[in-house]
């Protein structure tokens, strides 16, 4: 009888999300294909998805905390915190349901 040890089901379950964050992120870079924070050395054109949130827990799968970005902008966003959350470009997750 075949079992599945605790990191296989951890793996299979991962796949299954990242699969799905596959999906949602073209379709987010359809609907916003260019950047949406314009700020430090723009590129203009997406290529990343910002988690405004992190990738913590459902976050990384729900579109309405992403932030259609540049690679330029992205890491001044990382680099720039404090700034970044000044500029509603980054959220808290005090007080979240998640």
């Amino acid at each position: 009888m075949f079992t599945m040890s605790v990191c296989t089901r951890i793996r299979i379950k991962s796949s299954h999300k990242m699969s799905e964050y596959k999906k949602l992120r073209k379709i987010f870079f359809e609907k916003y294909p260019m950047c949406q924070a314009r700020i430090h050395n723009c590129q203009l054109k997406s290529t990343d998805v910002h988690h405004m949130k992190g990738r913590y827990k459902e976050y990384v799968l729900d579109p309405s905390t992403w932030l259609s970005v540049c690679r330029n902008c992205h890491n001044w966003i990382e680099q720039n915190p404090e700034d970044s959350y000044e500029l509603g470009f980054s959220q808290k997750r005090l007080n979240d349901p998640l």
